[in-house]
């Protein structure tokens, strides 16, 4: 806020001397005087001089630039509130240019925003652009009769904004929003780039009132500004998933990811999980594969559990296996190992699925697992005509309820086998 209020007053010190054909030559040089003096820092002199010249001036425009100096005086003395005091008596005397008026103005209500009087900067401010806007509005509607096309805009963007930051600072997001319109247009208007932070307040506007498409075309313009800015990739992506476009979500993490924008984990999942749902899930698999590889995405349970989704999702099934097994060194219990066992017995591959069946067996299986893992066990040992094996698995199996009788079935069958071999 400090920064912003010295550079206002730079802009309004350029402004008030520009116009100094208003002003006697004595008046002119007095007041430069002044000006010297608080440059040197040199505030008790200053002082002095103020109040003389304050006494010798009628009111007129040489009192109001007089009173606007005090108030620098005071600014500059860290008396925000006298300061404000000598600002509303400048302005007070209704003799400043349009431009001098609302910059002036501006600064007041930095200062009422600094003291967090938000509604004091409202008030101070918002009467006073209207006015000048409709004063614009008059005189660009005249000079369309004559010669000169360069339109009037005798308000500063900055204005806008402060007024704009008084009203967010309330969450009065709507009213915020047609003034951070108007400072932006007016910035462009005169080929300047509005300030990041104005594109950013303005897209929290749009985002608080819920209008997601005014968001997202917003963030186009921060993206622009700042495309290295990975939260804004992040951001847009958000804002489309909210409008149910999961294809421009995952569109805009894409070209950050081509970019190498895109390098936080959450970042590297949200995309991986957008191209699982996106049905392009062996790219989800390889992208978050090497992530995991080079540890730059936590080695989690979750993480594998992803990595397994996508890979199985590719029919990916030998590295869906993989990821599996790998997730369940980070969990309490065998259900994943139990999972990776089912994929190999589908697949034929009878020696890896009892493998890790008796593993799953091992680490501890849920009720609703055991039994059904008991049987993989036994089928399995069975293809690889380990019946002694197989057996064993299926007696054990045979004292749980919801495989007893299946059980007993390929027990029958493998006394059949012993009675009568070949």
């Amino acid at each position: 806020m400090r920064f912003l209020i010295a550079l206002l007053l730079s802009t309004l010190t350029s402004l008030t001397w520009a116009a100094n054909n208003s002003l006697s030559p004595s008046t002119y040089e007095e007041l430069n005087a002044i000006q010297e003096q608080l440059a040197a820092q040199q505030y008790r002199e200053a002082e002095e001089a103020l109040l003389e010249l304050e006494d010798d001036l009628n009111p007129g425009f040489g009192l109001a630039l007089t009173y606007q100096l005090h108030g620098q005086l005071n600014l500059l003395q860290e008396k925000n509130k006298e300061a404000m005091l000598w600002y509303s008596k400048a302005l007070a005397l209704n003799v400043l240019a349009p431009a001098q008026e609302s910059a002036l103005s501006t600064t007041i209500a930095q200062l009422h925003l600094a003291a967090e009087n938000n509604n004091a900067a409202i008030a101070e401010l918002e009467p006073r652009l209207n006015n000048i806007l409709s004063l614009e509005k008059d005189k660009n509607s005249d000079k369309k009769r004559g010669t000169d096309d360069k339109p009037v805009d005798w308000i500063q963007p900055l204005s806008f904004i402060t007024l704009a930051s008084a009203y967010q600072l309330e969450k009065n997001y709507a009213a915020s929003v047609p003034w951070l319109i108007r400072g932006i247009e007016r910035a462009r208007s005169r080929g300047d780039q509005p300030k990041e932070n104005w594109l950013q307040m303005l897209m929290a506007g749009h985002y608080q009132q819920k209008s997601y498409a005014k968001t997202a075309a917003v963030l186009d313009d921060l993206l622009r500004i700042n495309p290295g800015k990975e939260d804004y990739w992040q951001q847009q992506a958000a804002v489309y998933q909210l409008l149910e476009q999961p294809a421009l979500a995952l569109r805009t993490l894409e070209l950050g990811y081509a970019a190498d924008y895109l390098t936080k984990p959450d970042s590297i999942l949200l995309l991986v999980q957008l191209l699982i749902s996106e049905n392009i899930p062996e790219r989800a698999g390889r992208i978050l594969q090497a992530h995991l590889q080079d540890q730059s995405v936590e080695l989690s349970e979750r993480n594998w559990r992803v990595l397994a989704a996508a890979w199985q999702q590719g029919r990916e099934r030998d590295k869906a296996v993989a990821a599996m097994r790998e997730a369940s060194t980070f969990m309490d219990d065998g259900s994943l190992l139990y999972r990776a066992a089912q994929m190999q017995q589908q697949n034929a591959q009878y020696q890896t699925a009892l493998t890790d069946a008796e593993a799953a067996l091992k680490k501890g299986l849920s009720e609703r697992d055991k039994p059904r893992a008991l049987m993989l066990a036994g089928s399995c040992a069975y293809e690889l005509n380990d019946y002694t094996t197989a057996r064993r698995y299926f007696q054990q199996a045979l004292t749980l309820a919801d495989v007893a009788a299946n059980a007993r079935v390929w027990l029958e069958y493998l006394d059949a086998l012993e009675q009568y071999p070949g």
